[in-house]
């Protein structure tokens, strides 16, 4: 009877991996993901500000899309700054300091990151793009829509524009029993409905801590 009831224990636990693995594609797009072992002496990094793709004014926006990128730009701007608060090596713009080459639309350009490089004396630049954010409608226990998110990042060094690190995340939320695979990475699936602004937090911290210029310091 042991050995009986051992052999149904293994193929209910192969089962459940199977089930596992097959939902792992489900919830998310995956991006072009670069990381190096770390091999450029980095002095500082520059964190440019995150801008819209497409850009704010562009008349292919509805109000509520460009709502919706505004709101975007904002909480990412804000989760940037959390999450390099402690990092001496990482230099931040100033709220409200904007130019007329640093408003926050249009894509990410080399001469846009060098402009950041020089300003803040660093020799890398970190620029970060939205692409979608979408709130979740209804609560966190009864949500009738999910979260949504699209983003991507690149590491760049200075002065020849070389990408040190580059990755994207495009989502939107699933349980944690539509897709386990994601919850173990911290992005996806959840207990309850996350807001638009903890779904983009947990999507950008996990992208840019797979970055070894980029991870938290522990």
């Amino acid at each position: 009877m042991n050995i009986r009831w051992n052999s149904i224990r293994e193929i209910a636990f192969t089962g459940m991996l199977a089930v596992t693995i097959l939902s792992s594609g489900c919830s998310q797009k995956k991006g072009d993901n670069t990381e190096q072992t770390p091999e450029f002496a980095v002095s500082c990094v520059a964190v440019a500000p995150a801008v819209s793709v497409p850009s704010l004014d562009s008349e292919l926006l509805s109000q509520i899309e460009r709502k919706e990128l505004e709101d975007g730009l904002y909480y990412t701007n804000e989760i940037l700054k959390k999450y390099f608060l402690s990092r001496k090596d990482v230099r931040l713009f100033s709220d409200g300091n904007f130019g007329d080459d640093e408003a926050p639309s249009g894509r990410p350009s080399f001469e846009r990151a060098k402009s950041y490089a020089d300003k803040l004396s660093c020799n890398t630049v970190l620029e970060t793009s939205i692409h979608r954010y979408k709130e979740r409608v209804g609560g966190n226990m009864t949500a009738k829509e999910p979260a949504s998110v699209a983003f991507a990042y690149r590491l760049l060094a200075m002065p020849n524009g070389e990408v040190l690190c580059q990755d994207s995340f495009d989502a939107e939320q699933q349980s944690m029993l539509e897709n386990l695979l994601s919850f173990h990475e911290g992005t996806g699936g959840s207990l309850t409905w996350l807001s638009g602004k903890d779904f983009l937090n947990k999507g950008l911290r996990n992208r840019l801590g797979k970055c070894a210029y980029l991870a938290e310091e522990k």
